[in-house]
């Protein structure tokens, strides 16, 4: 696959997971009790502070932040930085499967699990390019440098 069209494909996936996280965290509030719950300051038996804020930000931010990232560093780094993300996004969905087995099925559940799923499939995305061979697309420099074959002489 060509480089561009790589990054291209994964910076728009990382956003995506950007989003699927940001409605899985809107949905939650839409379950019964949450609300409250948020205003009275705890969220799932827990006391809201600024860790969990930090957390929950990250938990939107950095997606963000590997889109950009994607477009910026080079093939080689690119292609861990992906396969490394991806599959911790990915590994997120077990928190999701644990509430499923526990009998809860909302929106923010399905929401966290596309999230994860599209980090699998970037994880994956990365370990096919790492199979591949880094590319360099020929330049006009390149091919001033060439070395012409040499005639016989004769």
């Amino acid at each position: 696959m060509n480089a561009l069209l790589f990054r291209t494909r994964v910076a728009v996936l990382w956003v995506a997971v950007a989003v699927a996280m940001s409605g899985s965290l809107l949905l939650a509030l839409y379950a019964p009790g949450a609300l409250e719950e948020l205003l009275a300051g705890e969220m799932e038996g827990e006391t809201l502070d600024n860790t969990w804020g930090i957390l929950l930000a990250a938990l939107v931010v950095i997606p963000l932040v590997m889109a950009g990232v994607t477009l910026l560093v080079s093939d080689r780094v690119n292609r861990y930085l992906n396969l490394v993300a991806g599959l911790a996004f990915g590994l997120l969905g077990a928190l999701p499967v644990m509430e499923i087995l526990a009998g809860t099925f909302d929106g923010h559940v399905v929401m966290a699990l596309t999230a994860a799923a599209l980090g699998l499939l970037i994880g994956g995305l990365s370990v096919v390019e790492l199979r591949q061979p880094t590319s360099r697309e020929p330049n006009m420099v390149d091919a001033a440098r060439k070395p012409r074959p040499e005639s016989p002489s004769g």
